[in-house]
């Protein structure tokens, strides 16, 4: 499972910045220049610690994958750099086996889902996305919701 801690040790071990700015387009942004990073972080827009988790793991993706993507080229999609950064965390913190831990413990439904694993229900349906349509993971003998 994904804690904040494992957000901030990563940038703290690489040398990643966060800084605060209020006034940012998304909730979270990470940005390179050159062998630079650095994620800034719109407080304002995180109404709920859960929010806050969904940002920081989201943009750890982005980090451990380096899949970013210049906001105004016509060549790089965006689409690659957000599904390279969820298909990390699917396979770190979202992964089968913690999916079906917490079908076995009774979470079936996507707000348990997204209540158990502490993120928001966004995370928690591209992870489910993932291992159903990329890795072709059944869950039906835990969950037939998902299948």
């Amino acid at each position: 499972m994904f804690d904040l801690s494992d957000f901030y040790e990563y940038c703290k071990a690489n040398q990643v910045d966060v800084i605060p700015y209020a006034g940012c387009p998304q909730p979270g942004a990470t940005i390179r220049d050159q062998d630079y990073y650095a994620v800034f972080l719109d407080f304002s827009k995180t109404s709920s610690l859960r929010l806050l988790r969904g940002v920081c793991c989201h943009e750890l993706g982005h980090l451990a994958t380096g899949a970013l993507h210049k906001v105004d080229s016509p060549y790089e999609l965006v689409e690659r750099s957000e599904s390279r950064a969820n298909r990390w965390i699917a396979e770190h913190f979202l992964t089968e086996k913690a999916f079906r831990a917490a079908f076995e413990d009774g979470y079936t439904e996507l707000w348990q889902l997204a209540e158990y694993f502490d993120l928001p229900e966004e995370c928690i349906q591209a992870a489910l996305n993932y291992w159903k349509e990329r890795k072709n993971v059944q869950f039906q003998e835990q969950n037939p919701v998902f299948n």
